[in-house]
């Protein structure tokens, strides 16, 4: 079965765009949950509600790796069925968010970041989404390349979802610019993010310099397929359009923003963890030189203000944004409450006030 679109909320979009943003000198990961909806035309649609940012076990510019321990727990909660409630199990995320939306929720999909480089898949993307879908047919893969700039030097940031094709079947897939989400610095002057020749209210600009990314779409492409091609191409890619839509459209979320507060808590435990390796491999006979300690210490710190300058005030300014909106819809939905109430009582006056009239004229008579 071959996926022929995938529809994306807008919060699980923000998740995933903001942990792609904590870091311009590694590839970040995470999985997307949700389910598959199928058509009577046979068509097949990736919904995705919500995701798990992963911690990684390796962290490397150009690879990215975390445990499988850690997918299968994330593919254990995700699946969580009615079973649980019967044990009154509830203080797990996804089984709630199954209780809630009355869908099993699962494991459907996986994201990662492509820093500084092209949007499109290595062979090793194309090989690692091909072994997904040996265990699942209907699994996605999403790409989102940041901190690089176009030919004008503007900043971009560019999203792909794609599945793997055996490449003895089919040399190569064509190349189609409508299927890659594009946002560039000057985006909410000018346009919103294209979402398949579409358009999303997530209108967020983002810019960042990087003199080494000066090749067009056409240049970048032919270097992919150059790479392909050196590397024997096992597995092809196949682009599958994506739309970011609310989360109202595909389902009813208690806390659509569990996945955006979940991805907070993994940077920072993330980098506690980091912290601690570090600290570990340079204990010598139980001590560790002062200096080090220092050091180590004084590197956690730097980079928890940098997760809370970039990741958590951003946050922080958004919900708190949100609640305005709230607030101001909620003040708007009690007027017009008083307003019928007022109106309400009105015709119950009227109606009362009337009645005894026509009893007094029926007595005249």
């Amino acid at each position: 079965m071959s996926l022929t679109g995938v529809k994306m909320s807008e919060e699980v979009w923000l998740t995933c765009l903001t942990h792609a943003l904590s870091t311009e000198t590694e590839e970040i990961m995470g999985l997307l949950l949700g389910d598959i909806q199928y058509s009577n035309g046979g068509n097949a649609t990736a919904l995705i509600w919500g995701a798990s940012p992963q911690m990684r076990s390796e962290r490397r510019k150009d690879r990215v790796e975390t445990n499988p321990e850690q997918l299968a727990a994330a593919s254990a909660q995700a699946e969580i069925s009615m079973i649980l409630a019967a044990l009154s199990i509830s203080d797990l995320h996804f089984h709630k968010m199954t209780l809630t939306t009355g869908r099993t929720t699962r494991v459907i999909g996986w994201y990662h970041s492509h820093p500084h480089i092209t949007v499109f898949p290595s062979h090793v993307d194309v090989r690692t989404q091909a072994m997904y879908q040996l265990l699942d047919s209907g699994f996605i893969g999403l790409i989102f390349s940041c901190f690089s700039e176009d030919a004008q030097k503007v900043g971009r940031i560019q999203v792909i979802a794609f599945q793997s094709l055996d490449g003895k079947e089919r040399n190569a897939t064509p190349f189609n610019t409508g299927s890659i989400i594009e946002d560039t610095a000057d985006s909410r002057e000018s346009k919103s993010i294209k979402v398949g020749g579409g358009s999303s209210k997530l209108e967020e600009s983002f810019s960042h310099s990087d003199d080494s990314m000066d090749m067009t779409q056409s240049m970048q492409e032919a270097l992919h397929r150059s790479n392909l091609d050196m590397s024997g191409a096992e597995y092809v890619r196949k682009e599958v359009p994506l739309k970011v839509v609310p989360a109202n459209s595909l389902l009813k979320l208690e806390h659509p923003l569990n996945s955006f507060t979940d991805m907070q808590q993994v940077l920072f435990e993330e980098e506690l963890a980091a912290c601690k390796e570090a600290i570990s491999q340079n204990i010598r006979d139980g001590k560790i030189h002062p200096l080090s300690f220092i050091h180590h210490n004084s590197t956690y710190q730097a980079t928890l203000c940098k997760l809370m300058e970039y990741c958590l005030n951003p946050a922080i300014r958004a919900l708190e944004d949100s609640l305005k909106g709230n607030e101001i819809r909620l003040s708007m939905l009690m007027k017009e409450a008083k307003s019928l109430d007022s109106e309400v009582h009105g015709r119950e006056n009227e109606l009362s006030s009337g009645s005894p009239q026509r009893g007094g004229r029926r007595k005249a008579c």
